[in-house]
This record gives C-alpha cells, structure tokens and sequence, in this order.
C-alpha cells in the first residue's frame, strides 16, 4: 500500500533465522535485524530491535540475542526482518487515526518513539493540502529541529509535507484502513527525502 501511494520506505525482507546471513550478503550492510511475530507489537519495547549490523560476524551474533530476548518472553522466533539501515536523519511520526466522531484525522509529529511521551503531535481532517501539512508541522513545538537545531542537519521539510499529503490521499482512498503510524520516518537532510523506517497498520471491514 505504500509502494502504490509512492511512500518511500527502507529496503527489507524477511526470512528464516537460518537464511538470514545469505539474505544480508545479496542486501548489504549496514542492516537493521527485527523479529517477526503477530505477538509483537511495538518490537522495540522488548528488545525485538538490533540496530547497526555491520558484518556477518555480527549478525549471527545478534540472531543468537534476537532469539534469547524473544525466549525470555515466551515468543519462538520463526522468522526475521533484515532492512537496510538509514544512516542520521531526523525522527517524525506520520499516520492516520480514527476519531468516533470526526472519523480519519491525518497525525503529525516529531521525535519518534518520543512522540508520545512528549504529546508534541498535529492533526487535520483529510484531505490536506500543502499548505495544510506545512502549517500541521510549524505548530509542533520540535519544529525547530528540521532548521537544524544546535549545529545538527537541517530537515526535508518538503518530502515531510508531501508525505503527509500521501498519508491523507491513502486516509481518503482506503476507507478499511482505521489506523496508520509511520514511525519513526526519516527526515534525512534538504533534498534527500523522507523515508519510512517501521509502519503499523489496522484494517476494518
């Protein structure tokens, strides 16, 4: 679905535990190594997340991890997600949620899996223009981090507007989808684009 609303994402691709080495050769280092399993839903919050592999020394070092932190939870890992690693970028939040009254809201934010500690989110009835998803990311109080705050990069905001335009186009033209969440997505720096790192969705009838 974000392939055909043009929704730039991070190579991936699942496999066994056992072919994973020979699937990191054909995609290249560096990766990002995920478990996989209807039990999990935030991967992160239970260590399902091994960022910076570099070598296939490493790897097999972080399958052997993967496969004893999933063990302590009671979760047998059949299979793993290998993604090609975004280097630097800033962290966003981009989706969709289902209001019982309003019905789809398109959802803004910056920090990543911060953002929902922080609140720091924008929301806008679809559909949105440009001028609306540029005015849903100056009202977050961490707008300031795509100037590039303190010495640190600056921001694509115009992949983050177009992204959020793509995000309401997919809201108004799947109706079964009651929830989207984009996150983190990378900002990486003025013309080189937004790019999706993890996505959740929820269908409905």
């Amino acid at each position: 679905m974000l392939r055909a609303a043009g929704i730039d994402f991070a190579t991936l691709e699942t496999a066994e535990p056992a072919r994973a080495a020979s699937v990191a050769e054909r995609m290249g280092y560096p990766l990002v190594l995920k478990a996989v399993s209807d039990r999990l839903l935030h991967k992160s919050d239970v260590g399902g997340v091994i960022l910076d592999i570099r070598s296939g020394e490493q790897l097999e070092a972080a399958l052997q991890t993967l496969m004893r932190r999933m063990r302590s939870i009671g979760v047998e890992l059949e299979r793993v997600l290998l993604q090609r690693q975004i280097e630097g970028g800033i962290e966003a939040l981009v989706g969709v949620m289902t209001d019982p009254t309003f019905g789809p809201l398109v959802v803004c934010g910056l920090g990543g899996v911060l953002v929902e500690l922080m609140r720091d989110v924008s929301f806008r009835l679809p559909p949105v223009s440009d001028i609306d998803a540029a005015e849903m990311i100056d009202k977050l109080r961490t707008r300031k981090l795509l100037d590039g705050y303190r010495g640190r990069p600056a921001g694509d905001v115009p992949a983050l507007v177009a992204l959020v335009q793509r995000v309401s186009a997919l809201a108004e033209l799947v109706p079964e989808m009651k929830e989207l969440d984009l996150n983190p997505v990378k900002v990486l720096e003025p013309g080189r684009g937004a790019v999706v790192v993890d996505a959740r969705m929820r269908l409905e009838r």
